[in-house]
């Protein structure tokens, strides 16, 4: 019987973590605690500038097709602009694990394409280096959102060997929601936002020069196809994320009203933009000004989704004391 107790005892013994082990696992869990948080600030900073760059893109296309209003808030904007791209820059450069060198390159080198002497350039080639610059932000929102979807008490596990990768899983509560909503605001969310934003690019000159060519008129409804494409599938997954959010499912209640304005605004356009022959007589400020503010809502759903992940990151802590018990 003695015999048996001391099996157990040391059993015990060499199944518990040192305290070096202990140690280096908690220093790893802080560690990649700060790179996920760091992650979510360089996303939210990113949305903030594709937002921005959009703006600048039909802003610029408006004052191309001869609208002077737009004038001066696109000076202002694009001020404010720039140093966007310098303090993200500022943060990323910091945060090497995430953006290289070339990336901060490559963002310099498209903005100032866009923002120098865009006045000199040709109406479609200001819409299409806009478009690539947005294209590639919303790469690295996707790159970056990569970065959040393991649970952290699995990626510490995997590495460290000292818990098994599987059983940390199952002690993470929103793994199924935060995969969800980093989907839904990483990559559906701001897809959608952006092609409401070529509409609101296009429709705002075409409506600014008062006539639609054949090559606007077919740059328009491709977009408005795509947008009432992709649209349909954020509907349905926005029913698939009520379901699972439970009480968190407010941040979408906002995207059923903005449906109708959605489609309002995409008939109106159909009907008072891409007409067949002559003259229109669409509003170019007023355009601007409904896709706006249905790009604004979109975005501000996204910025939702992000304050829900921030605070699910912040339970993950919680979370890591309770694997380690």
């Amino acid at each position: 019987m003695k015999s048996n107790s001391h099996t157990i005892a040391q059993t015990n013994l060499r199944s518990a973590p040192s305290t070096d082990n202990i140690n280096t696992v908690d220093e790893m869990f802080t560690q990649i605690f700060r790179q996920r948080h760091d992650a979510l600030v360089l996303i939210k900073q990113l949305i903030q500038i594709i937002e921005s760059v959009q703006r600048h893109r039909a802003m610029s296309m408006g004052l191309l097709g001869g609208n002077s209003d737009f004038r001066d808030d696109l000076a202002t904007l694009q001020f404010q602009l720039a140093n966007r791209f310098q303090l993200f820059i500022a943060f990323a450069s910091q945060m090497k694990e995430f953006l290289t060198a070339r990336d901060h390159e490559n963002l310099r080198s498209a903005w100032l394409t866009i923002s120098h002497d865009w006045q000199q350039d040709s109406v479609i080639d200001n819409y299409e280096l806009h478009c690539h610059l947005i294209e590639h932000l919303l790469t690295l929102v996707a790159r970056l959102a990569k970065h959040l979807e393991e649970p952290m008490s699995a990626v510490v596990a995997t590495n460290v060997k000292l818990l098994p990768a599987d059983g940390a899983k199952t002690h993470s509560p929103n793994r199924l929601k935060q995969l969800e909503v980093l989907h839904f605001s990483t990559r559906l969310m701001p897809a959608v936002a952006e092609q409401i934003g070529r509409i609101r690019a296009l429709a705002t000159y075409v409506a600014a020069l008062g006539y639609c060519d054949t090559d606007y008129a077919s740059k328009l409804r491709y977009v408005i196809q795509c947008t009432k494409v992709n649209n349909e599938k954020l509907r349905h997954q926005a029913k698939r994320m009520e379901s699972i959010l439970d009480k968190d499912s407010p941040l979408l209640s906002p995207l059923k009203s903005y449906e109708i304005k959605l489609t309002f605004l995409l008939d109106m356009i159909e009907q008072d933009v891409l007409k067949d022959n002559g003259a229109i007589n669409a509003d170019s400020n007023r355009l601007y000004d409904i896709t706006t503010n249905i790009i604004d809502m979109y975005l501000h759903i996204v910025d939702e989704g992000m304050c829900l992940l921030e605070r699910w990151h912040q339970d993950e802590i919680e979370n890591w004391l309770t694997v380690i018990v």
